[in-house]
């Protein structure tokens, strides 16, 4: 797979746990414009991370979520 289409596969992913993330963040901080904040703040550590070292990428995600909230 090239890095294009790692790139799409990759955000495709994070895509499908936004809603995921974006309820755990807003549970966390209590209001939506933080909670889309730390969910934007994740995607770019998302984008940033080794991703072929990370197993298992929702738990990473939640992981990240919760330390940025």
């Amino acid at each position: 797979m090239d890095s294009t289409a790692t790139d799409r596969f990759d955000t495709s992913r994070f895509e499908a746990s936004r809603n995921r993330l974006a309820s755990l963040a807003y549970r966390l901080l209590g209001s939506a414009a933080d909670a889309e904040d730390a969910v934007q703040d994740v995607f770019l550590h998302w984008q940033a991370a080794d991703r072929q070292r990370i197993k298992v990428p929702e738990a990473w995600l939640t992981k990240v979520v919760t330390i940025r909230g």
